[in-house]
């Protein structure tokens, strides 16, 4: 008669060696990846050392470089780059660009140059923008006020105009 065996606590010893094999398989493949992250952490240390190499022979190169564009001008010549805008034809502009708004048009960007502004807005309709242009001309920091794009934003519901304007600042060096 063969021994029967009613304890149910005794394991089964084949039913640990799936875990056992997981276990393995997951200690290989934590080997492999930090292998791989200490290969690509050397690589990258190489390439930072490199580029900071590379910046100190460079960096001789500049000085010199900043020496010979500021030698014409040194020499007498004129320098190209315009003088900055002072605070009161800021104040003018705001001035004007306040007194010309009202409720059908929006302003979304102004892009200042030394002679010229870009102003680019939104307008209820067409009209609007162009009553809006209308108002920049007479005002007083600005003049020549044209407008230069619109485009009817038809994904908008309410289907305003994107406008651009470019306006001459008066007073301008």
């Amino acid at each position: 008669m063969r021994l029967l065996w009613l304890d149910y606590q005794q394991p089964d010893p084949g039913r640990h060696r799936p875990g056992v094999l997981l276990l393995v398989a997951g200690v290989v493949a934590t080997g492999v990846t930090s292998a791989d992250y200490f290969a690509v952490a050397a690589e990258l240390d190489a390439a930072q050392s490199e580029v900071a190499q590379l910046r100190l022979t460079a960096a001789p190169q500049r000085p010199r470089a900043a020496a010979a564009a500021a030698a014409p001008v040194a020499a007498g010549h004129e320098a190209a780059s315009p003088p900055a805008p002072t605070a009161a034809r800021w104040e003018a502009l705001f001035a004007s660009l306040e007194a010309a708004a009202d409720d059908t048009v929006t302003l979304l960007s102004l892009h200042p140059g030394a002679k010229e502004i870009q102003i680019s807005g939104e307008a209820k309709d067409f009209a609007a923008s162009m009553d809006y242009v209308k108002r920049l001309q007479s005002a007083p920091a600005l003049a020549n006020a044209r407008l230069t794009q619109s485009e009817v934003a038809a994904e908008n519901p309410r289907h305003p105009v994107k406008f651009a304007l470019v306006a001459d600042w008066r007073g301008a060096p």
